[in-house]
């Protein structure tokens, strides 16, 4: 561990030699690079919009009895299926209607503009390749023909007929004795002791179109645009509408993706104006405002190879890689402020190659860390199941391996820049030489021009020797270093304030604990759409209306069975009566059995115990030539010999699955009930299989990740912070962060999901930024008692943290402005991160670290116990002992750049800054 760290520092002290000399070369590269790799945009970018495919987990159940389904039943379905038949989500309209007045749409009034917005629908047309097409021409057949909607078609599209006829609901039975369910037609009924419908508050018309070639899916898919428009546009002093298809809840993403892109470069503005105040002092010298743009140029050109390598990769580019920008522009600026801080703490007095060689030597660590840290926690989100984790993992960790690169090359070169101008004693923005404050001919010189040193740094290190007064200040501290110096870190350390933080710490622990109790799981389809968009609009009714009934979950029986046989008949109906008996489904006069209606039917011609040929022959010639029964054509799988059956299907119907906990809950249920059975049985749901996958697997897949991440990140920690304790201090604090953020995410509302996973990603490697920097600089630091430590902690890194900690959320913030749920959680999660991860940073980790890592007994005994009178001489002992290592390092090197202090004036006339005098 040790010789890693040396080898490290070793590495990077060198670095910086290379940089200093060739600083136009390391400026050149990172941009002949990005310039390169960027045109991968423009010729290999690809997109991914299904949702199904994003947030779906891969390689689940359902997505394997899909494919049994498919393969079993694909040509019966191929023509002619019900809605029920269907193994894929398909290509359809939908449109909710509630009255504008009152609570009941069956009125006349009402009904007469459900209809004629019905004859509307049915008759928009579409022309593609000179042809035209209407509803019928498209869709979904059965019996060759485009199904009724059974609610209208109950009433003889007539709307006076809402006056004479009685519903029955959930149920309709008509003339012929067939039962239709229309408890998705009807929503917010309430019947009267006959139970017939005396009202109802919603009505559902859903129109569906074929999709099983890609000529059916295009045509599909223009259709259905010009449904929402059409539906759109309808006027109406009568109802509410409230439309959505198939494809709007990928489009609604799509377009909130397209409002953040307009977003980076305000973004942009907002962090380069936050980092120039940030390394901004009154000396027009030193102050930086060149080199914080020229750290975020170096984030951007980051993102700018990262996108251009990966579209030649072939990786897709998904609404969730939106935010990638976001929170790198954020990671850049994070390491921009710890080379800056490094470089504060160097003496002023020596050359620019000793100061760049020593902050890139005393930053490598910290930078080091934060790097690794996030590409192993974005490595290993890269192994989610959820592929839009994948996609977002994979993005950023290439985009923080460019950033780490870029701010070692191209950001130190404009380091070494910067140091030559303040060598020469030239004004920060116009580049032109100055006098110091205490030469200025004028007040307003003073204020706008003046600063640095009356001195060059030649004459300065012949004549003014470094000082170690214990009472000394470095002159380049900033206001917020000389904070945590002075004030905040002895305020900290002391006992009343250590037990108080303690204290503090276990609370919020409960709080976390209590939280993570309560934690919600499952994406919320209607949270997951704009607030202000027709989708969030629907999905709210849909919500209030419709959560009654459904959804219909199939039960295939995959292996050939003698369905003549009694036990079979038996098994089967047992399955199907536990099912019903449970709280999740209806009773059998909701589910679908063809085996039952059957049976039912063999009743009425007083066949008891049929044989198998008896069996199969009236099944075949008879059972399923009558029309109310050949709806259970499409669920019987015959072999081709018609002699035996070798699938069959049935459906059991949900119940008041109103949560994404309930209908996690009814899933696992039903393979518990299947699993149990003595035959191969499978379930399966067409509608949004991945939804109810993701119920199931987003726990465990989070606790699996949970754990490798942070046995990853104590491995690391091992590696690279020379004290075993710091570093399981560093893994606790990891630990503790995360929980941090589940436990409040519950407080705040938000459920785990596929989106929200990604807060543990961040909360993985956030947490390692935050913490480890703290530790490395206690283990590290020269300082001979624990609180010393602590103090020389929090001064050499509390000021880097708590910048890139603002930064950070800075980078961030305008995607609150996104009407997204994606980039509302997104904001919400960095926000809990660096809240948290920040707390633990400057907060609790320092007051562990001095009560629980032990250091020599002989040094603690010098512990000054003043705690006034003790921070000069803790932080004076501090700068002796810094002074004392970078002398013994770096004696050689200071020596050479005396001798040839002309050549490094020479360098400096090469890169420009000469000839500008």
């Amino acid at each position: 561990m040790k010789a890693l760290e040396q080898r490290l520092r070793w590495a990077f002290y060198h670095h910086g030699r290379f940089v200093t000399k060739y600083p136009l070369f390391f400026i050149a590269i990172p941009l002949l690079i990005t310039a390169v790799l960027f045109t991968g945009v423009f010729v290999s970018f690809t997109k991914e919009t299904d949702v199904e495919i994003l947030y779906g987990p891969e390689g689940t159940k359902s997505l394997h009895n899909m494919v049994i389904i498919d393969e079993l039943y694909s040509d019966v379905v191929s023509k002619n299926m019900l809605l029920r038949h269907r193994t894929k989500i398909g290509i359809w309209g939908q449109v909710i209607i509630t009255p504008y007045n009152g609570n009941n749409v069956l009125n006349v009034p009402v009904m007469e503009d459900v209809l004629k917005l019905h004859d509307i629908i049915i008759e928009t047309s579409i022309n593609y390749d000179g042809v035209e097409y209407r509803y019928a021409d498209l869709c979904l057949t059965w019996e060759n023909r485009c199904p009724e909607i059974d609610i209208l078609s109950a009433l003889h599209y007539d709307p006076t007929e809402v006056e004479n006829i009685n519903l029955t609901y959930p149920l309709l039975y008509k003339s012929n004795g067939e039962k239709i369910f229309i408890g998705m037609q009807l929503g917010g009924v309430t019947l009267n002791e006959a139970g017939i419908v005396t009202q109802s508050s919603a009505m559902m018309l859903t129109y569906n179109l074929r999709f099983n070639t890609n000529d059916e899916q295009l045509l599909g898919r223009i259709w259905e645009k010009e449904f929402l428009n059409v539906v759109s546009d309808f006027q109406s002093n009568e109802i509410s509408i409230y439309p959505s298809a198939s494809s709007s809840f990928s489009a609604e993403l799509d377009k909130s993706s397209a409002i953040t892109l307009d977003l980076i470069a305000i973004v942009g503005v907002i962090v380069i104006s936050f980092s120039i105040v940030c390394l901004s002092v009154s000396d027009w010298v030193r102050t930086k405002p060149l080199l914080a743009c020229s750290g975020v140029v170096a984030a951007s050109l980051a993102l700018g190879s990262t996108f251009g390598l990966l579209s030649y990769a072939g990786l897709p580019y998904s609404n969730v890689a939106g935010a990638v920008p976001f929170l790198i522009l954020g990671i850049g600026v994070d390491d921009m402020f710890i080379m800056v801080s490094a470089w504060r703490q160097t003496d002023p007095y020596q050359s620019t190659e000793t100061r760049i060689r020593e902050s890139l030597r005393e930053s490598a660590m910290s930078v080091t860390i934060t790097t690794v840290t996030d590409i192993v926690a974005f490595g290993i989100g890269c192994i989610s199941p959820f592929y839009s984790i994948r996609i977002l993992c994979t993005y950023s960790a290439i985009a923080v391996f460019f950033t780490y690169v870029y701010m070692i090359t191209f950001f130190a070169a404009f380091m070494v820049l910067t140091g030559y101008r303040e060598e020469q004693n030239r004004h920060a923005i116009t580049i032109q030489k100055v006098v110091p404050k205490e030469l200025s001919p004028s007040k307003a010189y003073s204020i706008f021009c003046a600063g640095g040193s009356s001195e060059s740094l030649y004459e300065s290190d012949e004549k003014q020797p470094i000082s170690h007064d214990t009472h000394a200040q470095n002159p380049s501290d900033s206001a917020l270093m000389i904070f945590f110096r002075k004030y905040y870190g002895p305020f900290l350390t002391t006992k009343i304030s250590a037990i108080v933080v303690v204290v503090l710490y276990f609370v919020y622990l409960a709080v976390t604990i209590w939280g993570v109790i309560h934690l919600e799981e499952g994406l919320d389809l209607k949270t997951a759409a704009a607030d202000d968009s027709y989708l969030h609009a629907y999905y709210e009714v849909e919500e209030s209306y419709f959560r009654v009934y459904g959804p219909d979950m199939m039960v295939v029986v995959t292996e050939e069975l003698d369905y003549f046989h009694p036990d079979v008949q038996t098994e089967i109906e047992t399955v199907m009566t536990e099912l019903e008996d449970s709280k999740y489904f209806f009773d059998s006069s909701l589910s679908v059995s063809w085996l039952r209606e059957y049976l039912r039917f063999l009743n009425l011609l007083g066949i008891k115990s049929p044989s198998k040929q008896v069996f199969f022959q009236i099944l075949q010639k008879q059972f399923l030539k009558i029309p109310v029964y050949r709806q259970f054509i499409p669920d019987i799988i015959f072999d081709t010999a018609n002699k035996s059956i070798i699938s069959s299907r049935f459906y059991v119907t949900g119940k008041e699955l109103d949560t994404s906990a309930k209908q996690r809950d009814m899933f696992l249920k039903i393979r518990r009930v299947l699993s149990k059975s003595t035959l191969d049985l499978i379930t399966y749901h067409a509608i949004a299989p991945w939804l109810l996958e993701q119920y199931i697997s987003i726990r465990q897949n989070t606790l699996l990740t949970l754990f490798i991440g942070v046995l990853s990140m104590f491995i690391i920690a091992l590696l690279l912070i020379p004290h075993p304790l710091c570093a399981l201090l560093v893994t606790c604090a990891v630990v503790s962060v995360i929980l941090g953020v589940f436990g409040f995410m519950s407080i705040w509302n938000i459920p785990l999901d596929s989106i929200t996973m990604i807060g543990m990603v961040l909360g993985l490697g956030f947490s390692v930024d935050y913490t480890a920097h703290i530790a490395y600089a206690f283990t590290v630091a020269p300082a001979t008692t624990r609180r010393q430590r602590s103090i020389f902690a929090l001064y050499s890194l509390g000021t880097p943290i708590l910048q890139g900690a603002v930064s950070s959320i800075l980078g961030v913030c305008v995607l609150y402005g996104v009407p997204s749920y994606i980039y509302h959680t997104f904001f919400e999660l960095m926000l809990l991160v660096v809240s948290i991860g920040t707390l633990h940073g400057i907060v609790f980790l320092p007051v562990f670290l001095m009560l629980l890592v032990p250091i020599k007994k002989n040094a603690e005994a010098k512990e000054n116990k003043n705690v006034t009178g003790g921070v000069h001489s803790e932080v004076g002992l501090v700068y002796e002992e810094q002074h004392h290592e970078t002398t013994q390092i770096c004696a050689n090197e200071i020596k050479q750049i005396r001798e040839n202090s002309r050549s490094d004036s020479k360098i400096s006339q090469q890169i420009g800054y000469g000839s500008l005098g």
